[in-house]
């Protein structure tokens, strides 16, 4: 919130894939608590979902281009 707040260009422009990988995070933390039954190792289904959706979030972080700050005045 702070970020945007100070108007960072950067976290505004990638703020839903940042918020999608602290999602899939918490949820893989929070699936260890879960009762499922596991599925690979340790990992039930829902772990692996969260995984994908971390993965997904990094990679679309990862490939997004380069913020650059333009002046307002210099885009009109």
């Amino acid at each position: 919130v702070w970020a945007v707040l100070n108007r960072n260009a950067a976290v505004i422009t990638n703020g839903f894939y940042l918020v999608l990988f602290y999602y899939g995070l918490q949820r893989f933390l929070w699936e260890f608590i879960k009762p499922y039954g596991t599925l690979i190792g340790p990992f039930s289904l829902f772990h692996l979902l969260s995984l994908f959706v971390m993965v997904y979030a990094a990679v679309m972080l990862a490939t997004a281009p380069n913020v650059s700050v333009k002046h307002e005045r210099a885009a009109a």
